[in-house]
This record gives structure tokens, C-alpha cells and sequence, in this order.
């Protein structure tokens, strides 16, 4: 089975990863990060596949989802001052890239 998981360098999506490498050694795990919260570091010791880039981008979910069972969308863009200062971004990132 491939996973992927969107947002998977942050926090709770670096342990819904670890989650699932540890759930069934038959599953493949594939983060869809663009590290722009997320950290490496929360991936440093997971045997998951790294696609980097953002979930708008068409050729970084080809990549990722190619022969995919599922997802976990975890993907978004964080902090709402942020979305007060850039609100186009914070609305492509969180609601454009969830149709995506």
C-alpha cells in the first residue's frame, strides 16, 4: 500500500508518518512537504520517500500520488496573522490545495 501524506515534515504529520511505517511494514510512505514549516529534522530517522515542493504544484503530486491508495492531507499554510497579511496565498495553499 502507498500513503502519502501531505504536510508530512510537520509535527503531527512527521508522527501520523511514523504512525504508519510502524502500523505495517508493507506500507510506503510518501511526504509531500515544501519545508516551509515542516523540518527535515521531524523525517531524519523515517524510512519515508521525500517528494519537496508544494501541494499547487502539478508535477510534485504526479510524483507523489503516482500509484497512491490514499492520502492524508495534513498540508497547510500556517498562522493567522500570516493569512491576515497574505490572505491569496494562505486561500491557495489551504483551500486551492486541498482540491488539488
Amino acid at each position: 500500500m502507498r500513503v502519502v501524506v501531505t504536510g508530512g515534515a510537520g509535527f503531527i504529520g512527521a508522527n501520523t508518518v511514523k504512525a504508519l511505517l510502524g502500523a505495517d511494514a508493507a506500507t510506503e510512505v510518501v511526504v509531500v512537504d515544501d519545508f516551509s514549516s515542516g523540518s527535515r529534522d521531524n523525517l531524519a530517522s523515517l524510512d519515508a520517500i521525500v517528494c519537496e515542493g508544494s501541494i499547487l504544484d502539478d508535477g510534485v503530486l504526479d510524483e507523489a500520488f503516482t500509484g497512491a491508495s490514499s492520502v492524508i492531507h495534513l498540508a497547510a499554510r500556517p498562522s493567522v496573522p500570516r493569512s491576515i497579511a497574505d490572505p491569496w496565498t494562505s486561500h491557495e495553499v489551504n483551500a486551492t490545495g486541498t482540491v488539488r
